[in-house]
């Protein structure tokens, strides 16, 4: 029995059925779980491509999981500390869509360090001009 997400499956790679066989069950309607089931039986694939498509997507979650966890380097923190602006956190945007996760999450900190020693900076000579 054919419903609309037969098409979107036989479209999907073998490691995107797997995903969806073997994810939660919450993230897709009941029916495209049916179809992305019904795809996987179709192809009736072997033990062994299974096994190498399953090694694949543990590879592709290893490199994605490092991604997330790789550090910002000092250069960029000592930029933003110095020249920080709006552009910075659209960078940090950029790197947070790319799947760098702390970098964006570091490059924003190290932007707001930069803002709030500039605004301390200024506080303190307002502050020394109506002492002195």
């Amino acid at each position: 029995m054919e419903n609309e997400f037969d098409e979107v499956m036989r479209k999907r790679t073998d490691a995107d059925l797997i995903k969806i066989i073997n994810g939660p069950p919450d993230d897709y309607q009941p029916v495209a779980l049916e179809a992305a089931k019904r795809e996987f039986d179709r192809r009736s694939l072997s033990e062994t491509q299974i096994a190498a498509v399953k090694e694949d997507i543990v590879h592709e979650q290893a490199v994605d999981e490092a991604k997330a966890n790789a550090p910002l380097s000092v250069a960029p923190k000592i930029f933003a500390f110095i020249l920080p602006g709006i552009l910075l956190f659209m960078i940090a945007g950029t790197f947070k869509a790319d799947g760098y996760d702390r970098k964006a999450k570091e490059l924003g900190r190290w932007t707001l360090y930069g803002f709030v020693f500039y605004f301390g900076i200024i506080v303190l000579l307002n502050v020394l001009e109506r002492i002195f």
